[in-house]
């Protein structure tokens, strides 16, 4: 066999190597809720509706929303993603006044009201932690650990993506570092943030908390550039819920959120790229060997 003939045999072998190769191996996968999750930031304390100063739980626990709310803000985030909503009467409201709807504010209040916090080992005083049963809305959890203390293992990662495809949210506990803050020794679930996809080696959050006391809306950005640093998920949380009412492939975010985009019909960037080189070397490979039969 000539050279060139080797040239254009090796060519046509690697047009089918190319083309065989699944897309999720040639180029890292992207997956994306097929609705906007909308975003609340816990530290919102200066606005309409702020909800930031909020108590948060009952029987005298001294937190606040802005300080210990991240789980309440990132399940209110949630809940908004599955259009659920619930009204607080003046009496129980933070601000006094009724309130209907959902952000971290009114899930808060209607917590508060329905026996939604219980006392945990941490706590010093009251009942801070939010009792997961007592959610509104017909949510289904399922709840996971990630077996490693510095990345997400393999196990974790294809039943978050199982998750993720099939449009379900993931609320995930973590930590930055090998004490989350100052002075504490928590080193797991640390915080909580919202999982809205996959970009990459990494997912798209909804982090829930963000430095701009004006702003009601977290920080959408990835799981290694959260607004603390790094995340390692420790446990996380596979949140099913009830249809929403609006037949929209996008769903419209609310006054509260801004929306990311999302599509679950057309080829990702990984297939087109696939595809297009595979079509180049092919074309490659054919002009070489029919030059070099031809000689």
């Amino acid at each position: 066999m000539s050279a060139r003939n080797r040239v254009a045999t090796g060519l046509l072998i690697l047009t089918a190597l190319v083309v065989l190769t699944p897309p999720s191996l040639a180029l890292a996968e992207a997956i994306l809720l097929p609705r906007t999750v909308p975003s609340f930031n816990q530290n919102y304390t200066d606005g309409p509706g702020a909800w930031g100063d909020c108590p948060l739980g009952t029987a005298g626990c001294p937190d606040q929303v802005c300080t210990t709310g991240c789980l309440v803000t990132a399940f209110s985030s949630v809940l908004a993603y599955y259009e659920i909503d619930v009204s607080v009467p003046p009496a129980t409201s933070c601000t006094g006044r009724a309130r209907f709807g959902m952000d971290p504010g009114i899930l808060n209040d209607w917590l508060r009201a329905n026996q939604g916090f219980g006392h945990c080992a941490q706590d010093p005083l009251g009942d801070c932690c939010l009792a997961w049963d007592r959610l509104p809305g017909d949510l289904e959890l399922t709840f996971y650990s990630n077996r490693s203390e510095d990345d997400l293992n393999p196990v974790a990662s294809v039943v978050i993506d199982h998750a993720l495809r099939e449009g379900r949210p993931v609320v995930a506990g973590v930590h930055w570092g090998a004490s989350c803050r100052a002075g504490s020794e928590q080193t797991e679930d640390c915080h909580w943030v919202v999982l809205t996809g996959k970009a990459g080696d990494t997912y798209t959050i909804v982090d829930p908390i963000n430095s701009d006391v004006t702003d009601p809306r977290g920080v959408r950005t990835t799981l290694d550039d959260g607004t603390h640093g790094n995340y390692i998920i420790d446990r996380f949380v596979v949140v099913s819920g009830p249809a929403p009412d609006s037949t929209a492939p996008f769903a419209s975010p609310d006054s509260a959120g801004d929306s990311d985009g999302a599509e679950s019909s057309r080829p990702s960037a990984a297939t087109t790229a696939v595809v297009l080189l595979g079509l180049i070397v092919a074309v490659v490979a054919i002009v070489a060997l029919v030059s070099a039969r031809n000689e």
